[in-house]
């Protein structure tokens, strides 16, 4: 028996219409975050899982966001051209770097950071808590599972 909700076209498809959520949210942040905060999208999320790993190296964050190394690597040429993060020697590995924030990238984060959070809750704005609750859940469900498909198909663990 088959889950997915009766299918008409390519529009009635699962995948996407997340993937129109995704590519609306994708156009409306890339404007306030390129106007506001001189940011790329691409350069916001590297900013953002840098102060939330930590010290991580370049390669971790390509994974973590399913992006290839040569954009990455872009785009934190970027970030260190604008003194938002650092390279620095990884203590495990001494012929590999890591990336943190400068205190001025931190200062960048909590900003974009609060306008991230405005966003949202205009997005779920139409949602009651219990339905924000639950598509939370199902959300984190799906890319989990997601996660573990595309594993099996790389033939490797993702960095999660």
């Amino acid at each position: 028996m088959r889950k997915h909700p009766e299918v008409d076209t390519i529009e009635d498809v699962v995948t996407f219409r997340l993937n129109l959520l995704v590519a609306i949210e994708e156009r409306a942040g890339q404007h306030w975050s390129e106007r506001l905060f001189d940011l790329s999208m691409n350069e916001w999320r590297l900013l953002a899982l840098i102060k939330s790993r930590g010290p991580c190296r370049a390669s971790d964050l390509a994974d973590l966001l399913l992006m290839d190394k040569s954009q990455t690597s872009r785009s934190i040429k970027v970030l260190l051209k604008k003194k938002l993060i650092l390279n620095l020697p990884d203590v495990k590995d001494g012929r590999a770097v890591t990336l943190e924030l400068t205190e001025t990238g931190k200062v960048q984060y909590d900003q974009v950071f609060a306008e991230v959070l405005e966003s949202n809750e205009r997005i779920l704005s139409v949602l009651n808590s219990k339905e924000v609750a639950m598509f939370d859940s199902v959300l984190r469900k799906l890319v989990s599972h997601s996660q573990d498909l595309l594993e099996r198909r790389l033939g490797r663990q993702l960095v999660r």
